[in-house]
């Protein structure tokens, strides 16, 4: 399994999009289990429809979107629920040729969620974008302990904002500078 931990605002991201979709046209399809088989994508990560909201307390609830190239029609896999109903997945299980994307985000104006961008396959196609992803964050990002920090994070983290992957974890577990 690649990835890159992130911290990162809107606009960290931005710069990162724009370098990734430069070299490929993209499709970002919000993952999850839903009641229906439509799906919903855009072509661009300046797009995502959460990227400006407030994030939830914790990276584990952010919302995720899997990243594919833009030609690619994501699959939907149906999942039968207990009780007889059908509920309809948009995941890497059926979708190999992909990377996720967890944005994270501002949870308050002083605390900053955690955000990621990993694959679990071995496609060659999921490592090609995982790899584009990883080489345009490496550009933009600070590297900080097992971080990879956006220019905007990294001011929000020196003015002594907490940088967490969740606001109920203790202090000791928010991301510091170490001397």
């Amino acid at each position: 399994m690649a990835q890159r931990q992130i911290f990162a605002l809107p606009e960290d991201l931005l710069e990162v999009f724009e370098l990734v979709e430069a070299k490929h046209p993209l499709r970002y399809t919000r993952t999850g289990l839903f009641d229906s088989s439509q799906i919903t994508s855009v072509l661009c990560g300046a797009d995502l429809p959460s990227l400006y909201l407030p994030a939830p307390n914790a990276a584990t609830l952010c919302p995720s979107y899997l990243v594919t190239y833009a030609e690619a029609s994501p699959g939907v896999r149906p999942v039968p629920q207990h009780g007889g109903a059908l509920r309809y997945a948009i995941d890497q299980l059926q979708n190999p040729d992909s990377t996720v994307l967890t944005h994270g985000g501002l949870f308050t104006s002083d605390v900053l969620i955690s955000g990621r961008v990993g694959t679990s396959s071995t496609s060659s196609v999921a490592s090609q974008l995982q790899s584009s992803f990883a080489a345009a964050i490496s550009k933009v990002f600070t590297r900080i302990n097992a971080y990879h920090v956006g220019p905007g994070a990294v001011r929000l983290l020196q003015r002594g904002c907490r940088l967490t992957q969740n606001v109920r974890s203790p202090a000791e577990y928010n991301l510091a500078v170490r001397a």
